[in-house]
């Protein structure tokens, strides 16, 4: 239904802005969002998310990593 190539590039920017207000490397936020399934999270649910600014998402991805036990807040 979607094209890939956007879920890639909606998931790379993702990615780097959560890195940008957590202080981290893009690495560092890739690792962690995928340690608490916020990846999967990412990829199955890119039609809401997609429509939504990314600070709510980067607000949203954190929150559910703090619920799975993540500790950036």
């Amino acid at each position: 239904m979607y094209d890939i190539n956007d879920i890639t590039e909606f998931t790379v920017i993702l990615i780097h802005k959560f890195a940008q207000r957590f202080g981290i490397t893009d690495r560092q936020a890739a690792n962690y969002i995928e340690q608490y399934g916020a990846l999967a999270l990412l990829q199955s649910h890119y039609d809401i998310m997609h429509t939504l600014s990314f600070e709510d998402n980067v607000e949203s991805i954190a929150a559910f990593c703090n619920r799975k036990g993540g500790t950036l807040i």
